[in-house]
């Protein structure tokens, strides 16, 4: 029951980060948007890659919900990393 409370509190975060769709260059330069998007997907996996949650305690149970709330975690701020990203290179999303 606390790891479907959990998964339900975390799914309910998640909505607060969406991920852009469709991004335009704010100095109307054309530019490769597919490299540039795919450049700050890598640099956010690079950044999150090593992120974990406190040690889980020894049942399955507490290292499974862990599990499941690390890879929210780490989808919402890979979201947050690429829409800053592509910020600073200069992009608007629409």
């Amino acid at each position: 029951m606390k790891l479907m409370l959990m998964i339900f509190f975390t799914l309910t975060l998640c909505a607060c980060t969406t991920a852009v769709q469709n991004w335009t260059r704010t100095d109307g330069r054309t530019t490769d948007m597919a490299h540039d998007k795919a450049q700050c997907q890598y640099e956010a996996k690079g950044a999150t890659a090593s992120y974990h949650s406190s040690p889980s305690a020894n049942d399955e149970t507490h290292g499974m919900g862990n599990a499941v709330g690390d890879g929210i975690i780490i989808a919402e701020k890979q979201v947050e990393l690429v829409n800053d990203c592509m910020h600073l290179k200069g992009y608007v999303g629409e």
